[in-house]
Parts: C-alpha cells; structure tokens; sequence
C-alpha cells in the first residue's frame, strides 16, 4: 500500500524552484527572507514539495506572483518558468526584474547637481550614499531659504 503523499508529484516549477534552491546552497528558509513577499520556509517546503503533510495530505500551487519572487530569489529565468508552463509567473518576474534593472540605474546617477560645485563637493565626501543625500538636501534648502529671503 502506497501512502498518499508519495502518490503526489510535485508540478515542474516547483522541481525547479527546489534545485535551483539546492544549487544555490540554501535552504527554504533562507531561501523566503530573500523575497520581499511574507512567505516563511514551511509554505516554501510545502509549495516545492506540491503538497501539505496533512491528513489527508493537501496539494499546493503556488499562487502566479509567489512562484514569480520564489524563482527570483534562487535565480531562475523567466524562461525556464514558461518552460514549465508558468507563463503568468514569467510575466510577473520579468517585471519584478525590469523593476529592479530602473532602480540600479537610478542608483547608479548621482544624487547631487554636479555642475553644482558645492553638490558635486559633498557628492565626493568619502562618506555613505545616505549621508551624502543629507547634505545635499541640506545644502538645496539653505540655497532655496536664501533665495526667499533675497526676494523679501
């Protein structure tokens, strides 16, 4: 006699999430605190196993945007998604990954004016992004205060 849970293959993406995540060296748990989403390690075992352990055992699929930052966070494509037949999943986690690529480049161009000699000065300080944005903003309110008193 077969028990039920051997009876339930898991569906191909959730194979591709577990190797992938195997590949990787991490486990569910880890695996969840790299996705933005609220999703613990016990629902990511459940989703790559394709089945809750209860009685009678429960099958699990994962909701399209879950799958989509679940294959995020263990580096899987778009591709390999629509591959198994998860195209929804591929269209969320081409966006997730368009979002990305905008916010690295945004990252990437400085923060201050540098045809600003003061912005350009404190945008070259050897200090953190985010105190370098402080003093920016520091220097662009006293510049905006000083043109209001000039015009009182």
């Amino acid at each position: 006699m077969t028990s039920p849970e051997l009876e339930m293959k898991p569906p191909a993406e959730a194979d591709l999430i577990r190797v992938a995540r195997m590949a990787r060296g991490i486990s569910p748990e880890t695996a969840a605190e790299l996705t933005p989403i609220r999703l613990g390690g016990a629902r990511w075992r459940h989703i790559e196993r394709g089945y809750e352990p209860k009685r009678p055992p429960k099958r699990v699929r994962a909701p399209d945007k879950t799958l989509a930052h679940m294959a995020r966070a263990v580096g899987v494509t778009p591709e390999r998604l629509e591959e198994a037949d998860r195209s929804v999943a591929a269209d969320i986690l081409r966006e997730i990954l368009r979002q990305e690529a905008e916010s690295e480049a945004a990252q990437d161009k400085p923060y201050a004016d540098m045809s600003d000699r003061l912005e350009r000065t404190a945008w070259e300080m050897p200090i953190g992004v985010e105190e370098r944005k402080l003093i920016v903003d520091m220097l662009r309110e006293a510049k905006t205060q000083g043109r209001q008193e000039r015009s009182a």
